[in-house]
């Protein structure tokens, strides 16, 4: 097994067409209009889009952020041996942050950060095929450069981020931490506790995650009003009016 190093250039490396390929076939994709304080989530056909326009290398960092949640450091120092396909989990508990100038390995900032996360099965195929397109070894950090260094922000955003966005039509001001919000939203919209979510997220206290994501879950008003009422309906004698038992 190789070290990592392996693989195709930044610039010239090959670029995949095959294994993200949207339903629309266009490969330029426009994201609506933001509202102001809400950056809206990235839909799962534009992350797809924007991994494909990746250098082969770092596709798979687009999923981390928008299928895993990871923040861009987490991102950067994921290695296979904090990811067991069996039970679905990724265990974040280091990141690449830059000392002096070199991007080295380094545990979160918070206890908060150090978490496990739901992966999903497309996010698992898609980190084995990337591992064995690499040949990296079984504790290999996912995602070098060429030359088989860390990852820096300054240099992944001006090289390989900005051209991406550009070439499917995302907002200049997009960022990494936008695809949190497509993991966010999405496990939002299917039910997810917002307790759940925010564990999930890393964050420090739960009023962070409610501030930029409550607004998503207006149904918890209803599904708690038809909770009490069938609770105490039951006491009072009053038929249910739950509109799931109606029919």
């Amino acid at each position: 097994m190789g070290s990592g190093a392996a693989g195709g250039g930044d610039g010239g490396a090959p670029r995949g067409r095959t294994t993200f390929a949207t339903a629309g076939g266009s490969a330029r994709l426009v994201l609506g209009r933001r509202r102001a304080g809400w950056p809206g989530p990235t839909p799962p056909e534009q992350v797809l889009a924007l991994a494909d326009a990746m250098p082969k290398r770092y596709r798979v960092l687009v999923l981390l952020g928008a299928a895993a949640g990871l923040r861009q450091g987490e991102a950067f120092g994921l290695a296979l041996d904090r990811i067991d396909s069996e039970l679905g989990m990724i265990t974040v508990n280091q990141q690449v942050v830059v000392i002096d100038r070199r991007p080295v390995l380094a545990s979160p900032k918070t206890s908060a950060s150090v978490r496990d996360v739901p992966m999903p099965v497309f996010l698992s195929d898609a980190i084995d095929e990337h591992a064995q397109a690499l040949q990296l070894d079984a504790d290999a950090v996912l995602c070098r450069t060429p030359r088989g260094g860390l990852l820096r922000r300054d240099y992944y955003n001006k090289r390989i981020w900005k051209p991406a966005i550009k070439a499917v039509g995302l907002p200049e001001d997009t960022t990494f931490h936008d695809l949190r919000h497509t993991f966010a939203s999405t496990a939002l919209a299917g039910g997810v506790p917002i307790s759940e979510v925010s564990r999930w997220l890393g964050h420090k206290s739960i009023t962070t995650t409610v501030d930029l994501y409550g607004h998503l879950v207006p149904e918890a008003g209803g599904r708690a009003r038809d909770a009490l009422d069938k609770a105490f309906g039951l006491a009072l004698g009053v038929p249910s009016k739950c509109p799931d038992e109606e029919g």
